[in-house]
């Protein structure tokens, strides 16, 4: 009988430690856009991994470009008891409300792309008009070689997505950079959209309107992996006096470089990374540790050519 007794405590007792184990778990909820962009699916998976490399718990989702979707995911993760948030909003006021919420409630809120206008932790964002300057810079560069002194006017194309505030203002900057470094070149006509389905669409019309086209630039390499695609087709994959020039580093973009033919410069903002720095950091956060990061951290930007494309890949491949 006593050795029945003693077992039941045992039982007991190891049924407490697995249930505050289970209370001690860290639970963050990673609210993202758009499954269907590559470099945001690739870091949605890298943030999860490493959170389970930590020991935490991941949730992912993602709301689609729906603001409304994304607040109510935001409330779902503060209402369930979560200790932290990392959320990505297109504009600066996109479920600052609900962050806000979160933040008095004592969750932690890591931010991406977009610092809002609600208290939050860290944000990790690139300076996207500096970004946009550098994809249109890189044009210039490569027109003024290739182009303008074999006497060529550069015809250029432009891919935006007005609504995004952080994708308008890197869309500026990339205007800036050509009004003032490639005073020869014309831009001839815009479109919008940051997937690859919305890039094919643009890169097929800027094609009919302007066959004589020579320099497209997009705000995301999603896009640009339609442009290409579409350039391809017509039969410019390999065009040596016509050049696309992009940003964000996914293993698509940085392929496309490697083989030197139209895709000329993608700007790499190494995201997988930025990924897991940004699970670092709500972790350190929830803890209350210090971390290595600031509060408002900068994404890397590094121009890949066909030069240094294989050693982005490698990188990119870890």
């Amino acid at each position: 009988m006593k050795k029945l007794v003693s077992l039941v405590l045992v039982l007991i007792l190891a049924c407490g430690m697995m249930s505050a184990l289970a209370e001690d778990t860290i639970r963050v909820g990673l609210v993202m856009n758009q499954a269907t962009t590559q470099v945001i699916s690739t870091m949605g998976n890298h943030m999860v991994k490493k959170c389970e490399e930590m020991g935490v718990e991941a949730t992912l989702v993602y709301y689609d470009m729906d603001v409304a979707t994304m607040i109510s995911q935001i409330e779902d993760f503060t209402n369930s008891g979560y200790d932290g948030i990392a959320v990505l909003p297109m504009n600066t006021n996109d479920g600052a409300e609900a962050m806000q919420a979160a933040k008095d409630a004592g969750l932690k809120v890591v931010t991406f792309d977009t610092i809002p206008v609600c208290d939050y932790d860290y944000s990790f964002t690139a300076s996207n008009y500096e970004l946009g300057y550098k994809i249109g810079e890189a044009a210039a560069n490569w027109a003024k070689e290739a182009l303008v002194a074999n006497g060529i006017k550069p015809v250029i194309g432009v891919v935006n997505q007005p609504q995004s505030e952080f994708l308008t203002e890197r869309a500026n900057g990339t205007l800036a950079a050509l009004a003032e470094l490639l005073p020869e070149g014309e831009v001839v006509i815009s479109a919008a959209g940051d997937t690859e389905p919305a890039g094919l669409e643009a890169g097929e019309n800027f094609l009919i309107a302007y066959p004589e086209m020579n320099i497209v630039c997009t705000i995301n390499d999603d896009t640009g992996s339609g442009i290409y695609n579409a350039f391809s087709a017509a039969g410019y994959a390999d065009a040596e006096d016509r050049g696309l020039f992009t940003c964000d580093g996914t293993l698509t973009g940085l392929t496309n470089v490697s083989k030197g033919g139209f895709h000329k410069t993608c700007i790499d903002l190494s995201l997988p990374t930025v990924g897991e720095w940004m699970m670092e950091a709500l972790v350190a956060a929830i803890k209350g540790e210090e971390c290595e990061y600031e509060k408002d951290t900068h994404f890397p930007m590094n121009p890949v050519t066909v030069e240094n494309a294989e050693e982005a890949i490698a990188s990119y491949n870890g």
